[in-house]
């Protein structure tokens, strides 16, 4: 069983990284800069790690996730090293809705998209936070997920550390 993260990114303007950044900065986040959202894809698939590159292939082709016109995707092995900046780990905040019914999102991949040992799917929201120095510190996007980026009462956060992601060649 190999776990699997696909992340898409949107390489049109994000309305609503600009939102949550105006929104943030209102509540007293004076030092943000700039906010980044990434939908974030997590796969239990039945295949050796050497079917990476068929797996995301086949995800590339799925509209249902992916539009390469308007998005950029990467991915990595759930074990993937963090990304490091200035030599310190860049943080995220995984966001992921608490009750998320994906069985027939899994259906529908594993039927006409092809990804026949697709097992498990859980779907959630990356946040990144900028800051004029670098990346924001860890405490800074945990405060961040209280406030705004997650609702408690329907949603669970994990702040960790921002994965290392290999670009997938989409066309």
């Amino acid at each position: 069983m190999m776990r699997l993260e696909i992340a898409i990114d949107l390489i049109v303007p994000d309305n609503t990284a600009f939102t949550v950044l105006t929104a943030l900065r209102q509540l007293g986040y004076t030092a943000l800069e700039r906010v980044e959202r990434t939908e974030i894809v997590e796969l239990d698939v039945d295949a050796p790690p050497a079917a990476t590159d068929d797996i995301v292939a086949k995800v590339a082709h799925a509209e249902i996730l992916f539009n390469p016109n308007k998005h950029r995707l990467s991915y990595a092995p759930a074990s993937a090293p963090a990304v490091e900046g200035n030599g310190a780990a860049q943080w995220e905040a995984l966001v992921i809705d608490r009750d998320d019914e994906t069985s027939g999102l899994v259906a529908l991949l594993a039927g006409p998209f092809g990804l026949t040992g697709l097992k498990r799917l859980s779907r959630g929201v990356a946040w990144r936070l900028y800051e004029s120095s670098g990346a924001a510190p860890k405490a800074r996007i945990e405060w961040a997920c209280r406030e705004l980026l997650a609702n408690p009462y329907s949603q669970r956060f994990h702040v960790r550390p921002v994965p290392a992601r290999a670009i997938a060649a989409t066309r």
